[in-house]
């Protein structure tokens, strides 16, 4: 390696730490994925808020969420109890596949878009989504 690439080879080795890249300590719980996630990635003015609830999907604020997730479109995510009887949690992949929130940001939707519509999600994001429908939506309900 030529001498003066050194310096360079150095900086990028030091900004490539994987570990720290994997590790997420962010808590896979329905406040904070709403509040960090849902609210400024979905919940924008033109798309799922308050004031234009897209396909009455209302994204940015808890209540709104909450509301949407439990009653306007109930099929976003599944608790386990609705899925299967309360002997066979958990339900695991059960959950992911039939959560259509899951679907729509891993995936695509019933018209063929990845949602959000601008810009996907992170990778990092979406596994904490798909962490906390893995563990039973806690604090949906």
């Amino acid at each position: 390696m030529n001498v003066k690439m050194w310096p360079f080879a150095l900086l990028l080795a030091a900004g490539c730490n994987v570990e720290n890249d994997t590790q997420d300590d962010r808590p896979a719980t329905f406040e904070f994925i709403t509040q960090a996630i849902l609210k400024p990635s979905c919940g924008t003015a033109e798309c799922h808020s308050a004031m234009k609830a897209v396909k009455g999907d209302v994204f940015d604020s808890v209540a709104g969420a909450r509301e949407t997730m439990t009653v306007t479109h109930s099929d976003l995510v599944y608790k386990c109890e609705q899925l299967q009887p309360a002997e066979t949690f958990p339900c695991g992949n059960d959950a992911l596949n039939a959560s259509y929130l899951y679907q729509v940001i891993d995936d695509k939707d019933v018209e063929g878009d990845r949602m959000p519509l601008d810009q996907a999600l992170s990778n990092k994001d979406i596994v904490l989504i798909r962490t906390w429908i893995l563990d039973d939506a806690p604090g949906l309900n």
